[in-house]
C-alpha cells in the first residue's frame, strides 16, 4: 500500500519513512503541507496519509480541512501527528477531517498498529462502495429491461417469413439481421463487411456455443457511436440519458438476440446455448484487433452499421460426475435430482462456479452430467478467472 508522509522535521521524516518502508508500505515523502496538498490531486493519490500538524505554507490541519471540504466518494485515510496532546487538540484534529491522532514522538509499535486498523478501514469501504455499485448496477439493469420489454415491438413477419428449423451456422448472418429486427431495427440487412477507418466505440462480446455441431463461436460486435445511438433509439424509443445507460442498452439488446424467435429456429436446428454478453475493455479491444476470425460481415442499420466478427473452434461436449467438474464449465443438459424429479439441480447454460460444484458434491456426486468447459480465450474477455 502506498502512503503520503509529510513532516518539515527532517528526523521525524526519515524514522518514520524507515519504519514505513521496512514494513512494505510504499513511501511518498514531503516536507510541507502544501505538497501534500498538490500531490492528493492527483488520480494516482495515496489512500492512506501521515501528516504532520505544524508544516510551513500548509499546516496538516488545513490539508485534512480541505480533503474533506472536497467531498469525493473517496477520500485517503489521514493520520495526523502532533506534539500536541490535551483532548481539544485530539478533538479539533478529528473534527478537521482527520481519521486518526498521534501524539509526537510516536511509538512506533502503535503506529504500526494504527496502519492496520486504517488497511481494515480502506478495504471494508472498498468493498461497500463494490457492494454499492453492484446494487445500482441491478437497479439500472431491472429499469431498463422493464422500459425495454414495455417499448419492444416484435415484427415476426418482417423478421422472418420462415417458420421451418435452419440448417445450422451458416445461417447465422441472416438470423442476426432478422434478430435486429425483431428488436425493433426494422432496417437491418447483412452487408460485406463495412471498414469504417477508425477503431469501434464500443464492443460487445456475446459467446454461443451449438451442442449438435459440437462449435463454440464467440460473436464480437463491433458498434460505432452512431449505430449505438440508433439502437438505442429502436429499442427504447428514446434517446439514451448517459453514456453509461447507452452502454447498458448496448449489453442489453444483445442480450435479447438469443431470445428472438430468429435465433430460436437455430436453437431448434442446433441446440443453440448463449452465456452472458458484456461490453469489452478498450484493452481487451486492442489485444483483439490481431486475432483472425473465422468470419466477418455487418449488418446495415439504415446510415449506420453493426461489425461482426465470429470466432469458431470444434468443441465436444464431455460427460462428468459432479467430482470430476471444473469451473467453467458449462452445462448443456438439465440435471435432475437422483432422489425426486421435481427438483432442478442444474439448468442447461449454467456456468460452474466452484461453491455450485461444492454443493453438488454434497447432494448428488454421482449424477452424470453433458458440459462444455469455457475455452481459455472466451474466459479472458468474459473476465471469468476461476469461477469462484
Amino acid at each position: 500500500m502506498k502512503i503520503i508522509l509529510a513532516d518539515d522535521d527532517e528526523i521525524s521524516r526519515r524514522i518514520i519513512a524507515s519504519f514505513l518502508s521496512r514494513f512494505g508500505y510504499e513511501t511518498h515523502v514531503v516536507n510541507d503541507g502544501a505538497e501534500a496538498w498538490a500531490a492528493l490531486q492527483s488520480n494516482m493519490a495515496p489512500s492512506l496519509a501521515i501528516f504532520d500538524w505544524m508544516m510551513p505554507r500548509m499546516s496538516g490541519l488545513e490539508v485534512c480541512s480541505r480533503l474533506r471540504a472536497l467531498k469525493r466518494p473517496v477520500r485517503p485515510y489521514v493520520i495526523l501527528l502532533s506534539s500536541r496532546n490535551s483532548k481539544l487538540d485530539i478533538v479539533k484534529g478529528l473534527e478537521a477531517g482527520a481519521d486518526d491522532y498521534l501524539v509526537k514522538p510516536c511509538d512506533l509499535a502503535e503506529l504500526q498498529a494504527r496502519l492496520r486498523v486504517a488497511e481494515r478501514a480502506l478495504k471494508h469501504d472498498a468493498q461497500l462502495r463494490k457492494t454499492i455499485s453492484e446494487l445500482e448496477r441491478l437497479v439500472r439493469r431491472h429499469n431498463l429491461l422493464g422500459e425495454i420489454a414495455g417499448n419492444r415491438q416484435i415484427n415476426a413477419t418482417a423478421a422472418n417469413d420462415s417458420t421451418e428449423p435452419v440448417a445450422g451456422k451458416t445461417e447465422l448472418p441472416t438470423l442476426l439481421a432478422n434478430a435486429f429486427k425483431e428488436v425493433g431495427l426494422s432496417s437491418a440487412t447483412v452487408t460485406a463487411e463495412i471498414e469504417s477507418g477508425r477503431a469501434p466505440e464500443f464492443s460487445i462480446w456475446l459467446p454461443l456455443y451449438l451442442t449438435r455441431e459440437q462449435t463454440w463461436t464467440d460473436l464480437r460486435l463491433d458498434v460505432q457511436r452512431g449505430a449505438a445511438h440508433e439502437i438505442c433509439r429502436a429499442v427504447l424509443q428514446r434517446s439514451a440519458r448517459s453514456a453509461i445507460e447507452l452502454q447498458d442498452v448496448l449489453v442489453e439488446t444483445v442480450h435479447l438476440i438469443p431470445n428472438t424467435g430468429s435465433i430460436g429456429r437455430l436453437k431448434q436446428s442446433s441446440g443453440l446455448i448463449s452465456l452472458m454478453a458484456v461490453q469489452l475493455s478498450r484493452e481487451k479491444q486492442e489485444t483483439l484487433a490481431s486475432q483472425s476470425a473465422s468470419a466477418r460481415y455487418s449488418i446495415q442499420l439504415g446510415e449506420s452499421f453493426v461489425t461482426v466478427s465470429e470466432f469458431s473452434r470444434t468443441l465436444a461436449p464431455i460427460n462428468r460426475s459432479a467430482k470430476d467438474l471444473q469451473p467453467g464449465d458449462v452445462v448443456l443438459e438439465q440435471v435432475m435430482s437422483p432422489e425426486t424429479s421435481q427438483i432442478v439441480l442444474l439448468s442447461t447454460g449454467d456456468i460452474l462456479t466452484r461453491r455450485r460444484i461444492d454443493n453438488l458434491l454434497i447432494e448428488s456426486p454421482e449424477v452424470p452430467m453433458s458440459v462444455v468447459p469455457i475455452p481459455e480465450p472466451t474466459r479472458g474477455w468474459l473476465s471469468i478467472g476461476d469461477v469462484s
